[in-house]
Order: structure tokens, then sequence, then C-alpha cells
């Protein structure tokens, strides 16, 4: 498949100095990186992963997560860091 298209995204520039260390480790490049994300939300119909919205009841405050979301996240984060090893092999 032809790759034409192009993606633009605006990312803080310390994160992506991060991933930048993390993808070199890994043998592959930006593109490479979003190319297989793209994969995988067109394989899964949506997110490799679960994202969800709490219950009003569970938010303490708007400008703050609850335990739950930050709990949900580093669970996300360790899916994801398992299915970077995967597609590094």
């Amino acid at each position: 498949m032809k790759k034409t298209a192009t993606v633009r995204a605006m990312i803080d520039p310390k994160k992506k100095n991060n991933v930048e260390k993390i993808l070199k480790r890994l043998g592959i490049t930006h593109s490479e990186a979003i190319n297989i994300f793209y994969s995988l939300i067109e394989e899964y119909n949506g997110f490799p992963f679960e994202l969800r919205i709490p219950d009003a009841k569970d938010k303490k405050s708007t400008n703050s997560l609850s335990p739950e979301i930050i709990s949900h996240l580093k669970e996300s984060v360790k899916k994801n860091h398992r299915l970077g090893e995967l597609l590094a092999r």
C-alpha cells in the first residue's frame, strides 16, 4: 500500500524526546510507530485498549484524576508496553 497521507500532531517536546529514545531502542521510527498504532485501531475497530469515562459519582473534582482513572491509565501503559515488546521481536 502506497503511503502518501500525512498526519500532523502537536506533542509536548519533552514527551516527544522521551518517546524518540524508546522508539530508537526498539528500532522503529515515529512514522512506523504511528502506522502500527493505526493498524491496531483498524484491526480492533477502535483503540487497542479500553477507554472510558468514569461515572460522575466517581469524580471528586473536574480538575483532578480519580485513583480509578490513574489505575486504569497505569494498566493501559503496562498492556501497551507488553504490546511494544511483542512488536519489537
